[in-house]
C-alpha cells in the first residue's frame, strides 16, 4: 500500500475519533440531562417506535454510499442513481410506517405510540434526500470535511433536544430531536458539498447488484443491536426497555466510540490496498491496539457500574447496573465483529460479512425467544445474558471468515488479546477489593470519591499489569510497542518544538 494512503488512513482515523469524541461527548451530555429530566418509560416509548422504523430503514438500506466508495471508477451516473434510489426508498418507508402506526401501537399495547410513529416516519424521507455528494469526503479520504459535516449535524440536534426536554418534560423532546437531526443533516449536506444530484436510474441495477449483500448485512446488523428491543418491549414494557436502552448505550459508549470511527476510516483505506499482506499486517496491528484500549474500558465499566449509574443518572436508573456490567464486555466483542466486517467489505467480500452477521442474528433471536418463552420473569437481565452469550458463541464464525478471506489464523487473535484480558481481570479484582459495596442512601460526595478512587486504581492496575507482562514476554512486537513508539515520537516532537520556540 502506498505510504500516502497509509498516512491518510492514520489521519482519517484520528479525525474520525475526534469527531466521535465530540459527537458522543454531546450525546453523553444530552443523555445525562434527558435521563435526569425524563423517566425510563419515556426512553422506552421512543425505542418502541424507533425499533420498527429503524428496521424498515434497514430493510431498504442498500448502502449505496459503500458501493460508491468501493467502486474506484464511480461516475456521476452512479452518484445520481444512488441518490435517486435512496430518495424513493425513503419515501416508501415513510408511507409504510404511517400506514403501520396503529398496528405497531397495538403490538406494544401503547395507544400513544401511534402519533410517535407517524412523526418519526418522516425521518427516513429526510435521510433519503441527503446530498450523495458528501460520500466523496470518505471516498477521497478527505476526513477533515467529513468531520465538519458530522459535527455540524450533531450540534443542530443537541441545540434543539436539550431545551425541549426542559420545556416539554416528555418523550416528544426525543422525537423532535431525532427529526431535527435528520433534517439538519440533509440541509447541511447541500451546504457542505457543491454536487447537485438529479433523478437517474441508469446505474441503479449495478448498485443494487453490489449492495444486495449489504442489504442483508444491514438487516442482520440491525437485529444484532436492536433485536432485544422487540422482546423486551413486548414482554416487559416501556420502562424496562428504556432502562435496557440506556444501559446498552452507556456500556457500549467507550468501546464503540473508539472502534466505530476507526472502522469508518479503515473501510475506504482497505478498499485502496493492493497487497493482501499489507491488509493482514495493518489489520492485526489495529486489532491489537483496539484490544489494548477497549478491554480495560469494558472492565472498568463492569467494576465501577454501581457507582457510575447513580452518579450520572440517579437512583431511578439503578436497574441499569447489572445490565451495564454484562453489556460492557458484549460491546468489546461486537466491536471486534464490526472491525472484521469493515475489512471484509473493504476488500470486496460483503457476502462473508453478511453470512457472519446473519448467523449472529439467528442465534440471538433463538436465545431471546427461548429465554422469554421459558420464563418471562427473567426480564431485561435475560436479554443482556442472551446478547453476551451470542457474541461469545458467534466470534469463531467471524474469525473463520477472516481466515478464509485474508488468511489470518484465529489463534493470532488469542495471542493478541491474551495480555489485555489478564490485565483487565486484575483491574476488576483490584477495584472490587478496594471499593466498598454501593448502598442506596450513600451521599453524592461518597459516590464521587469512590468512583474517582476506583478509576485511578483501575488505570494504575492495568498499566502496571500490562507493562509487566510485556516485559516478561521479552517486549515482543505488537500493540504495546506501536503505542510506545508513537508516544515517544509525539513527546520528542513536542520537546523539539518547545526548544525551538524558546530559542527564538
Amino acid at each position: 500500500m502506498p505510504h500516502s494512503t497509509q498516512t491518510k488512513i492514520a489521519k482519517g482515523a484520528i479525525w474520525m475519533i475526534l469527531f466521535r469524541l465530540i459527537e458522543r461527548g454531546l450525546g453523553l451530555i444530552s443523555t445525562l440531562i434527558l435521563a435526569r429530566l425524563l423517566m425510563p418509560e419515556d426512553f422506552g416509548v421512543v425505542a418502541m417506535a424507533m425499533s420498527f422504523i429503524a428496521m424498515a430503514e434497514l430493510l431498504s438500506a442498500f448502502n449505496f454510499d459503500t458501493a460508491i466508495i468501493q467502486n474506484q471508477s464511480a461516475t456521476h451516473d452512479h452518484y445520481n442513481s444512488a441518490w435517486t434510489c435512496s430518495l424513493l426508498l425513503g419515501l416508501c418507508i415513510t408511507l409504510l410506517m404511517i400506514a403501520l402506526a396503529v398496528p405497531i401501537a397495538t403490538f406494544y399495547r401503547r395507544p400513544e405510540l401511534t402519533w410517535v410513529v407517524v412523526a418519526l416516519a418522516f425521518g427516513p424521507l429526510f435521510t433519503g434526500a441527503q446530498n450523495i455528494g458528501v460520500v466523496a469526503f470518505l471516498k477521497e479520504l478527505n476526513f477533515r470535511r467529513e468531520f465538519k459535516f458530522q459535527v455540524f449535524r450533531k450540534l443542530i440536534s443537541f441545540s434543539v433536544v436539550v431545551p425541549l426536554a426542559f420545556l416539554l418534560r416528555s418523550y416528544w423532546a426525543l422525537v423532535v430531536g431525532i427529526l431535527v437531526s435528520k433534517l439538519g443533516g440533509t440541509l447541511i449536506s447541500y451546504l457542505m458539498h457543491p454536487y447537485r444530484p438529479r433523478l437517474d436510474f441508469s446505474k441503479a441495477r449495478e448498485l443494487l447488484f453490489f449492495s444486495r449483500w449489504l442489504l442483508i448485512n444491514n438487516v442482520a446488523g440491525f437485529l444484532k443491536e436492536r433485536g432485544a428491543d422487540f422482546f423486551v418491549g413486548r414482554m416487559t414494557g416501556a420502562t424496562s426497555l428504556g432502562t435496557y436502552n440506556i444501559a446498552y448505550e452507556l456500556a457500549n459508549l467507550p468501546t464503540t466510540e473508539i472502534g466505530a470511527p476507526i472502522n469508518r476510516a479503515l473501510l475506504p483505506g482497505f478498499a485502496r490496498m493492493s497487497s493482501q499482506v499489507a491488509v493482514s499486517d495493518a489489520y492485526s496491528n489495529a486489532v491489537g491496539i483496539l484490544a489494548l484500549v477497549t478491554l480495560p474500558i469494558a472492565a472498568s465499566i463492569h467494576a465501577l457500574a454501581p457507582y457510575l449509574v447513580p452518579l450520572m443518572l440517579g437512583n431511578k436508573w439503578l436497574g441499569a447496573v447489572p445490565l451495564m456490567q454484562l453489556l460492557a464486555f458484549n460491546g468489546v466483542l461486537v466491536l471486534l465483529h464490526s472491525s472484521i466486517c469493515a475489512v471484509l467489505i473493504g476488500r470486496g467480500f460483503p457476502a462473508r460479512a453478511m453470512y457472519a452477521n446473519l448467523v449472529y442474528t439467528v442465534m440471538l433471536l433463538l436465545l431471546l425467544a427461548g429465554i422469554f418463552l421459558h420464563d418471562r420473569s427473567v426480564g431485561v437481565i435475560g436479554a443482556a445474558y442472551a446478547a453476551l452469550l451470542t457474541s461469545l458463541l458467534s466470534t469463531p464464525i467471524y474469525l473463520h471468515q477472516l481466515h478464509r478471506c485474508l488468511g489470518l489464523h484465529p489463534l493470532l487473535f488469542v495471542k493478541i488479546a491474551a495480555r489485555p484480558v489478564v490485565a483487565s481481570a486484575c483491574l476488576i479484582l483490584m477495584v472490587q477489593w478496594i471499593t466498598p459495596s454501593y448502598y442506596v442512601g450513600m451521599s453524592f460526595a461518597s459516590i464521587l470519591i469512590w468512583f474517582v478512587a476506583g478509576s485511578i486504581v483501575a488505570l494504575c492496575t492495568y498499566l502496571v499489569a500490562i507493562l509487566l507482562m510485556w516485559h516478561v514476554a521479552g517486549r515482543p512486537a505488537g500493540a504495546e510497542q506501536i503505542l510506545r513508539q508513537r508516544m515517544i515520537k509525539e513527546w520528542s516532537q513536542r520537546f523539539k518544538l518547545r526548544t525551538s520556540s524558546n530559542q527564538v
